[in-house]
């Protein structure tokens, strides 16, 4: 099974369960346990759906999932040493998609 992250412009981002499940995790465990129910319409096992959100949301969650993203490449590149720079990042250009998610929803 995959999980996509649908951005409000430009193309979806697909990964694995494996690493999505680390992502979602990760996402989840910053939001309060009060508010994580109203966080399961647009971001779940499946991905995260950011047309799904209010406007004045999408911001905030591109901005906790690119600290999310960030914390996970920088852990990856410390572990896979000089390899990781030869491979690559670890999420591909996620990191730069919700770069652009978060420019998007400032301009909205």
């Amino acid at each position: 099974m995959s999980a996509v992250v649908v951005f409000s412009e430009g193309d979806p981002w697909f990964t694995n369960s494996h690493s999505w499940s680390v992502i979602l995790r990760r996402a989840l465990e910053a939001v309060p346990p009060a508010d994580r129910q109203s966080f399961d319409w647009f971001l779940n096992e499946t991905g995260l759906h950011f047309p799904s959100m209010e406007p004045a949301g999408r911001n905030s969650v591109a901005r906790l999932m690119l600290a999310v993203v960030e914390e996970l490449e920088s852990e990856h590149a410390a572990q896979a040493g000089p390899k990781a720079a030869v491979s690559g990042p670890l999420h591909g250009d996620l990191v730069e998609r919700l770069l652009d998610e978060v420019g998007a929803s400032m301009n909205s």
